[in-house]
């Protein structure tokens, strides 16, 4: 019984964090869009040059060659074509900006344009985690430990 409630209560707050996501994303720091006015954060899974970066957390885990190279392919495989799913959500963050500042405001629009967004949010958490699972499973027992380790440190 204690699980059910607490499954409720965790995939409402769930659900009211991922709705509040795209408000977060359009407010912008006074200083720029992005620190160091370089590329957006998760331009690490693009291409610059040609080439895919790997994820920050795994430059301590001395990986092989062949290591590197195939969670480039998987990068490569798995984002190759986010750029469109980025550019999709900005749109549609921006029409909902649009739709915040307009006369023709309409609640049940606005809630379907966050539902939308919800779904895009929810997509690419779903497709980031199979990524991180699949790059897990690459590494070596001894990498794993230290990567544990490593993550273990950002959430205390």
């Amino acid at each position: 019984m204690f699980i059910i409630i607490f499954e409720e209560f965790f995939m409402k707050k769930l659900v009211l964090l991922i709705g509040l996501l795209p408000l977060t994303a359009m407010a912008e720091p006074p200083h720029g869009r992005h620190h160091g006015g370089g590329k957006p954060p998760m331009h690490m899974f693009g291409e610059a040059g040609g080439e895919h970066h790997l994820p920050p957390f795994l430059k301590k885990l001395d990986l092989s060659e062949k290591q590197e190279a195939d969670i480039k392919n998987l990068i490569k495989t798995r984002f190759g074509d986010g750029h469109s799913r980025f550019k999709e959500e900005h749109a549609l963050r921006a029409e909902l900006r649009a739709l915040s500042f307009s006369a023709d405001y309409d609640e049940e629009k606005t809630k379907a344009l966050l539902e939308k967004s919800t779904a895009i949010h929810q997509q690419m958490a779903l497709e980031k985690s199979k990524l991180d699972h699949e790059i897990f499973t690459l590494l070596t027992a001894e990498q794993q430990e230290k990567l544990k380790a490593e993550i273990g440190k950002f959430e205390h």
